[in-house]
């Protein structure tokens, strides 16, 4: 009879201990995910704090000032090179005449100078005065030396020959073909 007088159900007591082993669980979960976030913001904040960010962004800075700052030289540094290759290209592509104003020079007697001298291509035009008709002979016979021997030019055209009464000089006018 004490059964039946009994207000608890036995069912009943079991079916409560249930949910009650689940909040316990659900408690044991929420803490351990409130223990692993707290752990994880910290270890976060650790490294933001460590982090060589700030410094990085300083230097970024300071390096962007420097760039802005010397831009100019960097535009006049660009233009000197471009110059200096196109200085370059053009000293390549140019004839050398040291050797044949050498040749000119070697030939020409102590009293007769260059007065004009002109390149029209291939072919060198050479003005030499001198009081002398002598050292224009000396100078004329040394360039035919020279189309002899093959050494610089390759033929002499005599184009003129004048003299100056009032200040006695006499002048000579040569077109030299190059070799």
């Amino acid at each position: 009879m004490s059964e039946g007088i009994n207000l608890l159900d036995a069912n009943k007591k079991n079916e409560n201990i249930l949910p009650v082993r689940r909040i316990h669980f659900m408690r044991i979960m929420a803490v351990s995910m409130l223990f692993v976030v707290s752990v994880s913001a910290v270890i976060v904040f650790i490294l933001i704090a460590l982090s060589p960010l700030p410094e990085l962004q300083r230097q970024e800075q300071s390096l962007r000032l420097n760039l802005s700052n010397s831009s100019a030289d960097m535009a006049k540094l660009a233009l000197l090179d471009e110059r200096t290759s196109v200085i370059t290209k053009l000293l390549s592509e140019r004839t050398s005449y040291d050797q044949t104003i050498g040749l000119l020079q070697d030939t020409l007697p102590d009293n007769a100078t260059i007065s004009s001298l002109r390149v029209e291509g291939d072919i060198l035009v050479v003005t030499v005065e001198s009081r002398s008709l002598q050292a224009l002979d000396t100078f004329l016979n040394g360039l035919i030396n020279y189309v002899q021997e093959k050494k610089g030019f390759s033929q002499v055209m005599l184009s003129s020959l004048s003299s100056d009464n009032v200040s006695n000089d006499y002048s000579l006018t040569v077109h030299l073909i190059l070799l």
